[in-house]
């Protein structure tokens, strides 16, 4: 009898396994992941000092998952930490929105993905933490996630939320930051070296500490938390794409099913850059990430914000220069603080907005790829609630493309949440042709 049980659970398996490898055979496949479970210590070189909600620690590996990058040569990547742990509310938090003196920074990681016939999905993923980088303003002072830290009083901006970074050609740091919005430009060192301005009508006129001061009179400009959040470079290293995670307050703020993704040309950095009207799936989603395939053609990462079987996570293709030219709002009646409303939830008809195409069901390929054994998720909580940073990295030795993503794991640890995730997918060159690698000018390096 147990014989016969063993027998049939091994059949069991195998036609899972064969199910999973047939169902996606063709298209994106999930080959890998790997795990950091948020309690070992970085290389920032800062103490251990437990922050305002009383149980992060300023030196803690974690949170790194918000934004992520390809470093142009190698293996290597940087992988973003954004304010800082908010999660945990605490004794006189609500007054900054939980936010604490977190030092911002981003991650550099050394990550694998090698052929492993022992592995089920043929590969094996290894992450290897070689540095950190604080990041600094102008002046050398240290930004914060602190939300206290807006310019007022004659007082400069001290405070960052970073989202979405990318390596520049000459090996420089592109960051956006989701309180803003800003979009800064640093060395390799993390100290900022520049910066572009927001198109007008995104900012708020009045910023404050926490959600409810900032929106109880604002009339135009981005949403709290819902920020300049993807960021895309082309690997000419001459397109510099922000995508705002929601729509503006003039476009119906957190209601509207459309976003605005803004593009930058940066061999002319004083030119205004061009507004384009992106639709979103459902008033649940909103973008985290946006990537570049080539010099027109992105990825868009579209998310709710629920965990496990329940949660959507997908990854949409799109192309600026698609048949029908999208409108650039920013020459447009929709353009500015003083223009015309968009309408919550459809393009008027005097706007062109981008189409998108399914290119992946991320949050599908993952579950499907743990239920058949695969050994997707490293603790019981399943699909994380926030997957957020994208990255292709060298192909595969068949010729496949990397695919790299990376969630925002809030700060938490495997015995208390999600850990820091990286999942590996291949990508069959047929679906990305021209894919182009952003890669670093002959002589630069980047190192941790």
């Amino acid at each position: 009898m147990r014989r016969t049980a063993r027998f049939l659970s091994i059949l069991s398996v195998a036609a899972c396994l064969s199910g999973w490898t047939a169902a996606h055979a063709e298209g994106v496949r999930f080959i890998g992941s790997t795990s950091i479970d948020g309690t070992a210590t970085d290389k920032s070189g800062l103490p251990g000092t437990i922050l305002e909600d009383g149980v992060s620690p300023q030196n803690a590996l974690n949170g790194f998952g918000s934004g992520m990058a390809y470093a142009g040569a190698g293996d290597r990547y940087l992988l973003l930490s954004d304010r800082g742990p908010n999660k945990v509310r605490y004794k006189d938090g609500a007054a900054v929105d939980n936010t604490t003196s977190f030092a911002t920074r981003f991650q550099t990681f050394d990550i694998a993905v090698k052929p492993d016939a022992a592995k089920p999905t043929g590969f094996t993923v290894e992450a290897k933490h070689v540095g950190t980088t604080l990041l600094k303003a102008q002046d050398g002072e240290p930004y914060t996630g602190l939300s206290t830290g807006f310019p007022h009083d004659g007082r400069p901006n001290r405070r960052l939320d970073p989202e979405g970074v990318r390596v520049a050609p000459d090996g420089t740091v592109w960051i956006s930051d989701e309180y803003g919005p800003w979009i800064l430009h640093f060395d390799r060192s993390g100290k900022q070296i520049g910066s572009l301005p927001a198109p007008d009508g995104f900012m708020l006129a009045e910023p404050g500490p926490n959600l409810k001061g900032e929106m109880a009179k604002a009339k135009s400009g981005r949403v709290t938390n819902r920020g300049a959040e993807g960021l895309a470079l082309t690997p000419d290293g001459r397109w510099l794409v922000v995508a705002m995670q929601g729509g503006l307050l003039q476009d119906g703020g957190a209601k509207a099913l459309h976003t605005r993704l803004v593009v930058y040309d940066l061999q002319s950095p004083g030119k205004a850059p061009r507004q384009f009207f992106y639709p979103l799936k459902d008033e649940r989603h909103s973008i985290s990430e946006i990537l570049a395939v080539d010099d027109h053609r992105f990825l868009v990462d579209e998310r709710d914000g629920k965990p496990g079987s329940a949660g959507s996570k997908l990854l949409y293709l799109i192309d600026v220069a698609q048949p029908q030219p999208p409108t650039d709002l920013g020459a447009s009646p929709y353009a500015g603080v003083n223009g015309k409303p968009l309408p919550v939830d459809k393009a008027p008809d005097d706007v062109v907005p981008l189409t998108k195409t399914l290119f992946a069901n991320i949050g599908a390929l993952l579950n499907d790829a743990d239920k058949a054994g695969m050994g997707v998720y490293a603790n019981a909580g399943g699909l994380p609630d926030k997957i957020e940073g994208y990255a292709f990295g060298p192909d595969l030795p068949n010729g496949d493309h990397l695919l790299l993503a990376a969630n925002d794991n809030d700060f938490t640890t495997t015995q208390t949440g999600f850990p820091n995730y990286i999942f590996a997918f291949a990508v069959p060159k047929d679906m990305l042709p021209g894919l182009t690698l952003n890669r670093l000018n002959p002589g630069v390096t980047f190192a941790e």
